[in-house]
């Protein structure tokens, strides 16, 4: 079970972590280091806790899961609008795959559960185009906003061990379990690679 609360407004930056992330000192000490990925970190379980809405919905609906044409256009539409950003195309054409890839990481991790027990969890259903969407679409403002203010973090040398130390603690503090912190990692996966 994912272990955290989850309100529409959690996607946004807190204006304590926007302060954050644009105080961080250039030394990226290890404390402000956890605290400059948390923006990036929040909306990443955000994004994953909606992944357990598209699975519910894909249960009932009896739908695969992969939907590559819908998933083109929002990797497109992603990249387009990042560009405004200064935010390289390719970098996020990578990024938001890699967010595509652990959403669909945690629906076929809960849809194998919910076969293996013989049903889904009594739990309120949203509507994917109404509900899920529009949150989506926010996130995805949100994301590209932090790619393009952490440009800098992003390029340090040391921008791997940074973002899984913090990923480390994120999950550790908020008790995610496995299926959560393997997803995080992908969706993670090259967010500190140069374009």
């Amino acid at each position: 079970m994912l272990n955290f609360c989850f309100r529409k407004s959690r996607f946004l930056v807190s204006p304590f972590a926007a302060v954050v992330l644009f105080t961080t000192p250039p030394t990226y000490s290890a404390r402000a280091d956890g605290l400059a990925f948390l923006p990036l970190l929040d909306m990443t379980v955000a994004r994953l806790h909606i992944a357990r809405q598209v699975a519910l919905s894909k249960w009932d609906s009896q739908k695969p899961v992969e939907d590559l044409l819908r998933e083109a256009q929002v990797i497109k539409a992603a990249a387009e609008e990042a560009r405004a950003f200064g935010v390289s195309t390719k970098f996020a054409t990578d990024f938001f795959t890699d967010q595509i890839e652990a959403n669909k990481l945690v629906q076929y991790g809960l849809l194998a559960k919910w076969h293996r027990v013989g049903h889904a969890p009594d739990e309120k259903r949203v509507d994917l185009a109404k509900d899920i969407r529009p949150e989506l679409d926010g996130l995805q403002q949100g994301f590209i906003k932090t790619l393009a203010d952490t440009t800098a973090l992003r390029a340090q040398p040391n921008c791997n061990a940074q973002l899984a130390r913090a990923t480390q603690d994120y999950v550790t503090s908020r008790k995610l379990n496995s299926l959560y912190a393997i997803a995080m990692d992908r969706a993670l996966a090259r967010f500190c690679e140069k374009d």
